[in-house]
């Protein structure tokens, strides 16, 4: 499927392949809207998984297809022995518990909850499936195409996760697929670490047990020892340190016997994880005293780690920007399904589809018009990286 420069000099025709994919655009843009409408949050991704299933039972050919048990939508496509076998991810969950997830189109914007992260990611990679099956491309290793489950918030990488362990011997290298990342090529995995933070008390009536300790004023306490802690944002290597998440109590005239919150702390240095850590238990525990035990459970704990600038997979990815006239990316250091490749040691990173904002907000929005370059952009990439020989990804 590879387009022959013409003797004069001019650029190749495109190939059938990138024809296809050319075309597969408007499609591409129909189904992120179909797949955004079907509500997704983590833990609950099963409808969705089996609409995607059954798109790509329509596009057949595959060797293998079927959603396992966690519901990620696995389909393997076979290919040249000798040729690098890849591992496409796109993660088929969102932070959103909304029981409706609509989308409003306005002058080449969709915006819609998830609709860049990562509904049009699912959509683009179903698109890149289908013009690969069509026209029968050639010369490529095994690739694994897998919308998985559980990529945000608690899920923890738990569908990524499953596909390293149950393809280990598969696959050479990933590609995640993130829809919001035209313009971004992921080099390194953040490391994190998330606890859920609680303290319980005898409680009580508000009036007659009054002067009971009360766990949402101790665990307010131990929240606010955390400021002095927190990492400075333009210090290198970048740490950060959140309290997303707060809850307790059992009502305005109960004195709280219970209260938690979740924390995330992450770092491009994994040993800065570990000394956060460290710091904020110590500093927790002192502003609570004797008063109270602050418990610590862990609920995710995403691995670090770096793919070079002279892998073969990212000289692969570089190559097909410059063929199609993208712009020098920025390469970043991310959080995505690419961590659980990275941190098992496999050339990995995360490409996107197009340009948006305000993801992980009821006002998240993508432009259309980058799509044009973006589904050529992931499909040629893609192949670029399944026709390098095996040889190229090892370690």
């Amino acid at each position: 499927m590879r387009a022959n420069r013409k003797r004069d000099g001019s650029p190749p025709m495109p190939t059938a392949y990138e024809r296809a994919l050319d075309r597969a655009v408007p499609g591409v843009i129909a189904e992120t809207i179909t797949i955004t409408e079907i509500p997704a949050p983590t833990f609950r991704e099963r409808t969705r998984a089996r609409h995607v299933y059954q798109r790509l039972e329509a596009i057949g050919g595959w060797s293998h297809l079927e959603i396992d048990g966690l519901s990620n939508v696995v389909a393997v496509r076979k290919g040249q022995a000798g040729r690098a076998r890849l591992l496409l991810c796109a993660h088929l969950d969102t932070v959103f518990p909304d029981a409706a997830t609509p989308v409003v189109r306005s002058r080449g914007v969709l915006t819609g909850r998830g609709v860049g992260d990562n509904s049009l990611g699912v959509a683009a990679m179903l698109g890149v499936a289908q013009a690969m099956q069509a026209t029968k491309v050639t010369g490529v290793g095994d690739i694994i195409f897998a919308a998985n489950v559980g990529e945000e918030g608690r899920g923890d990488l738990r569908g990524a996760r499953r596909l390293v362990k149950d393809y280990a011997g598969d696959f050479d290298a990933m590609i995640a697929i993130e829809g919001h990342a035209l313009n971004r090529v992921q080099m390194q995995a953040v490391a994190s670490l998330r606890y859920e933070v609680s303290i319980e008390t005898d409680g009580g009536h508000s009036w007659s047990a009054y002067g009971r300790k009360n766990a949402i004023a101790l665990l307010a306490r131990a929240i606010v020892a955390l400021e002095p802690l927190m990492p400075d944002p333009a210090a290198t290597p970048k740490t950060t340190m959140n309290v997303g998440v707060i809850r307790g109590g059992r009502s305005v005239n109960t004195i709280a016997p219970d209260a938690a919150f979740e924390l995330d702390i992450r770092s491009v240095e994994p040993a800065n994880v570990d000394v956060l850590l460290r710091d904020v238990r110590i500093a927790m525990r002192a502003a609570v005293g004797d008063e109270a035990e602050v418990k610590f459970k862990r609920i995710g704990a995403r691995p670090g780690g770096s793919v070079p600038m002279e892998s073969a997979l990212v000289q692969a990815v570089l190559g097909v920007r410059k063929a199609i006239g993208l712009p020098e990316p920025e390469f970043y250091a991310g959080s995505t399904d690419a961590n659980a490749a990275l941190g098992a040691g496999f050339a990995t990173t995360c490409i996107g589809v197009t340009t948006g904002g305000e993801a992980h907000t009821p006002r998240e929005w993508i432009n259309t018009a980058p799509i044009k370059q973006g589904v050529p952009y992931l499909g040629r990439s893609i192949v670029a990286a399944a026709r390098l020989q095996r040889a190229a990804l090892r370690p």
